[in-house]
C-alpha cells in the first residue's frame, strides 16, 4: 500500500487564520472500490477562567494555541492508502481508502466554582462555539477524505504502476489545494463571528 500524508493545521483565530492540509482529484475505473470513514479524533483542552470577562479573555489570551491568538485549532492529517491490481492494460488501483488522524486544542471551564454565573455562561458559550467550529473544520476534511477515495478508485489503469502511482501523487497534490481553498472560505465567512465571542 502507498501512504501519502499532509498535515493540515486549522485555527479558530481572531485576526489571522491559518492552515495547511492533503487531499486529491480524478478519472475513472468502475471496477475499483473505495472504502470511506477511518477517522480519529484527539481532543485535548486548553483551560480558561476568570471572576470578570476581562479576567476571561486574559486567561485564553495565555492559555489558548498559537501564543493566544487562535481561540481553538485542528491538525488533519489525510492518509490516503492504494493497492495497484494486474489489468489487461498494465496496471490498476484495486483498492482505496483514506483516513483522517485529527488533534484538535480546544478551550474548556476551570474556574472557580464560585465565579460569577455571568462569567460561566460566557465561557460555556464560548466553548460550544469554538468546539463547533472546528468541528465544522472536521466535517470539511471528511468530505474531501470522501471525495478523495471514490477518486483514487477510479483512476483509469495504466500502462504500469510507477506511471500509475505518479499519476496518483499529482492528483493527490491537487487536492490539497483544494481542500485547503475550502477550510480557508469556511474561514473568512466565520471570522466576524469568532472575533466577537469574547
Amino acid at each position: 500500500m502507498h501512504r501519502h500524508r499532509g498535515d493540515t493545521a486549522i485555527s479558530a483565530t481572531p485576526p489571522r487564520w491559518l492552515l495547511a492540509a492533503g487531499l486529491l482529484l480524478v478519472a475513472i475505473a468502475p471496477s475499483a472500490s473505495w472504502a470511506g470513514d477511518d477517522t480519529r479524533i484527539t481532543r485535548r483542552y486548553y483551560a480558561i477562567s476568570g471572576q470578570s470577562r476581562a479576567e476571561l479573555l486574559a486567561s485564553v489570551r495565555r492559555n489558548a494555541p498559537r501564543a493566544g491568538s487562535a481561540y481553538g485549532i485542528g491538525f488533519i492529517d489525510f492518509d490516503p492508502r492504494y493497492t495497484f491490481t494486474p489489468h489487461a492494460r498494465g496496471c490498476r488501483v484495486g483498492k482505496a481508502t483514506v483516513g483522517l488522524r485529527i488533534v484538535l486544542r480546544l478551550p474548556r471551564w476551570n474556574g472557580a466554582k464560585d465565579a460569577p454565573r455571568s462569567v460561566r455562561r460566557l465561557a460555556a458559550r464560548f466553548e460550544r462555539a469554538i468546539t463547533a467550529h472546528e468541528m465544522q473544520h472536521v466535517r470539511i476534511a471528511k468530505r474531501h477524505a470522501r471525495r478523495m477515495a471514490r477518486q483514487i478508485a477510479r483512476l483509469k489503469p495504466a500502462e504500469n504502476c510507477w506511471t500509475l502511482r505518479q499519476t496518483a501523487q499529482t492528483l493527490i497534490a491537487r487536492h490539497k489545494k483544494a481542500h485547503r481553498a475550502s477550510q480557508a472560505a469556511f474561514d473568512r465567512r466565520t471570522r466576524k463571528a469568532i472575533k466577537r465571542l469574547l
